[in-house]
């Protein structure tokens, strides 16, 4: 869980800390297994710590740290040194403002699981690749993985099959697992980094190809549908006739298979609204030229509508899906359930009203862009007879409708290696490129500038039938929402832990931090036990890694006990990663803890010892002063300052690096206004 509930740097005059506290760890968790090598760690917050110490290593014992940092938060994301199946061991220590020691935490290990992609990347130009990292799932052998621009995993879906069908840039994943055992073998669900299920759909009927969150925070998804209908007539007649069918098109005998979108509750699963085919388009309209009837012969059902994306505009109330198999995009007003216009192949019907020279055919994949743009990849199955192409080509476009018509404002058209008769979208990404993906090639992503010119590729190698790549898309990040609160004034003794309110009207605060990698809005809710703060709530927007103070204004009443607080913190994008925060309030100063061993006015030994050329040297400080490090050599020559100036209390450390200084004894002197101290130490070289 990305979610931290913690505490504040604690006010001196009334905290104190064992010496032997140490700081707890929450994430990796112990022995776990992870599926990416883009490691967050979390680890519990000290009161009184104002930083720590964290160090990962192969070695259990340290000797080889792979990291050793210093950080004042309780996340820290390394996104450079890891690689998959390698066990890992990483601890923390807090480091304390009042001069308190403290100790290293116990010891936590994690795996790295297996690396299943083989993508291979090549960049022509680095400075316009757009920034993120790109996920893409593969059909059939079931997994799907995130590469970066050099093409390095970063993670994978394990041994879950799991299907990458979309995501948001608060990277929601949505997509589908193989269960065998189920009715539908492909449910729909939306799943975290750690192949988490957050939600699935009901499987009462085959959802497929899309699955997506409304603002309202139901799901929505493609499920499919059927109906009889007639066999029409065309070359295909005398297939259907010799099973017995009479292929007259107008005998009621064969199942039609259409599609029907799904909105569900999202906490009882129950459906709440839905919009049939069948219900709104005419069965006069079906694919007279793209083969799918010959299918119908093998598979003795017809597929007809075969949707295979959708998307909700939050700002129109409206939804668009991609109707692969009419080569028909159709607009839906939420409300009604109304059609506002459907556009692509003129078709028998007439309610296709415009798009007709577009030439798009069994298209896959939609986007809307902030412009009102519709971004989709033409598969181009009937390129050959709507764009009059020698050879089957697939095209990324553009489009704008304007009321009732509708224009190409741009296009890519993939050379013919890369011809991909089903799957792929495209994505227009931030900065303008596009993100173009194709089963062609064994799959292949193209990261294409808006004149055309191919700034990124990747090839995922994959190759038909026992591979295709479904869609890709560009991501910011696999750890977008992180967030953590701190109490301010948390205070400890023995057997309490809380915050101090004095009475009468008072303010407590709550510092919240946004760590993940974009902007987000919180909405939050304060309410106590004793009623001292009354209905306080409201919502605030933080930008990636910026911070703000949440403060409630009560009134304070003396009480005998601790007065429980609670501040529960959704973020609006991903509301399963709410935390609350508990925290009891008094009326009155927390005992102080009488067993404290503080930090006295020390210079401990230079380690190593002899040393060649860097050597560190620790000392510590009882109060806030002006302090000086000195190095002299033996004859009592100042070789080097290495510390002049004020100082906070407690542990410091300092390396020097005598590669500029000759073999020999050195002497490191420690001085403030009423104290110094020396340690002797041996330069080998």
């Amino acid at each position: 869980m990305l979610f931290k509930v913690t505490y504040s740097k604690v006010i001196t005059l009334f905290v104190s800390i064992p010496f032997t506290v140490f700081a707890g760890l929450v994430h990796p968790e112990n022995n776990s297994v992870l599926n990416y090598t883009y490691v967050l760690f979390e680890w519990e917050q000290i009161p009184d710590a104002y930083e720590y110490q964290l160090q990962a290593s192969t070695a259990e014992d340290f000797s080889t740290p792979i990291i050793e940092i210093t950080d004042n938060t309780l996340i820290y994301i390394d996104r450079d040194n890891f690689e998959w199946a390698t066990e890992y061991f990483w601890h923390v220590k807090p480091v304390f403002n009042n001069g308190m020691g403290s100790v290293w935490s116990e010891t936590f290990s994690f795996t790295t699981g297996e690396k299943r992609s083989v993508a291979e990347t090549t960049i022509f130009n680095e400075n316009q690749i757009a920034d993120g990292l790109t996920v893409f799932g593969a059909f059939f052998n079931y997994f799907s993985a995130i590469i970066d621009r050099n093409g390095r995993e970063i993670w994978n879906t394990g041994e879950t099959d799991i299907v990458y069908y979309n995501s948001s840039p608060y990277v929601d994943l949505f997509g589908c697992y193989l269960n065998s055992d189920a009715e539908n073998n492909l449910p729909g669900i939306v799943f975290s980094i750690d192949n988490e299920i957050i939600w699935d759909e009901p499987n009462d009927e085959f959802l497929h190809h899309d699955l997506f969150r409304l603002p309202n925070g139901n799901y929505m998804g493609i499920v499919s549908t059927s109906s009889i209908g007639s066999i029409p007539i065309g070359p295909w007649t005398p297939l259907f006739q010799q099973l017995g069918y009479q292929a007259d098109g107008v005998t009621l005998e064969f199942p039609w298979i259409g599609d029907k979108l799904v909105e569900w509750d999202k906490d009882t699963k129950e459906v709440v609204w839905s919009w049939d085919t069948f219900d709104h388009y005419s069965m006069a309209d079906y694919d007279q030229l793209g083969g799918t009837w010959d299918q119908a012969y093998f598979d003795l059902q017809y597929d007809w509508t075969h949707v295979n994306a959708a998307l909700f505009s939050d700002e129109e109330n409206a939804l668009y899906i991609s109707t692969r198999h009419l080569s028909r995009i159709t607009k839906i007003d939420y409300s009604s359930g109304d059609i506002i216009w459907n556009l692509g192949h003129e078709m028998f019907s007439g309610d296709v009203t415009m798009g007709h020279d577009l030439g798009f055919s069994f298209q896959h994949g939609l986007q809307l862009t902030d412009d009102g743009h519709i971004v989709t990849f033409d598969n181009g199955n009937l390129s050959e007879i709507f764009l009059e192409t020698t050879e089957p080509t697939s095209r990324a476009i553009e489009i704008a409708v304007n009321e009732n018509e509708a224009e190409l404002v741009w296009e890519y058209v993939l050379p013919e290696n890369l011809f991909g008769f089903a799957s792929g979208n495209a994505q227009k990404l931030h900065n303008g490129n596009m993100l173009i993906t194709t089963v062609g090639g064994g799959g292949t992503s193209l990261e294409v500038d808006s004149s055309g010119e191919v700034i990124w590729e990747a090839h995922y190698n994959l190759s038909l039938p026992n591979g295709a790549v479904y869609r890709a898309n560009r991501i910011p990040d696999i750890f977008p929402i992180a967030f953590c609160v701190i109490v301010h004034g948390l205070q400890t003794s023995d057997d309490q832990t809380g915050v101090f309110l004095p009475l009468g009207n008072t303010e407590v605060n709550f510092e919240l931090f946004n760590e993940g990698s974009v902007g987000e809005t919180y909405n939050y809710e304060f309410s106590d036990n004793m009623n001292w703060f009354i209905g306080q709530s409201g919502s605030v927007t933080l930008g990636a890694e910026e911070n703000t103070t949440l403060s409630f204004t009560g009134n304070v009443s003396e009480i005998s006990g601790g007065n429980l607080l609670t501040l529960i913190v959704t973020p609006t994008h991903r509301p399963e990663l709410a935390g609350t925060i508990n925290v009891n309030a008094y009326s009155g100063a927390l005992i102080v803890d009488s067993n404290i061993v503080p930090h006295a006015f020390s210079l401990f030994p230079p380690f190593p010892n002899p040393f060649n050329p860097t050597t560190t040297i620790r000392f510590s400080l009882e109060k806030r002063l002006i302090a000086s490090l000195h190095v002299y050599d033996i004859n009592g020559v100042l070789a080097e300052t290495l510390v002049d100036g004020w100082l906070k209390p407690g542990e410091h450390e300092v390396q020097w690096n005598a590669g500029n200084h000759p073999s020999g004894v050195y002497f490191v002197h420690l001085i403030d206004s009423r104290k110094d101290n020396v340690q002797k130490m041996l330069l080998l070289k």
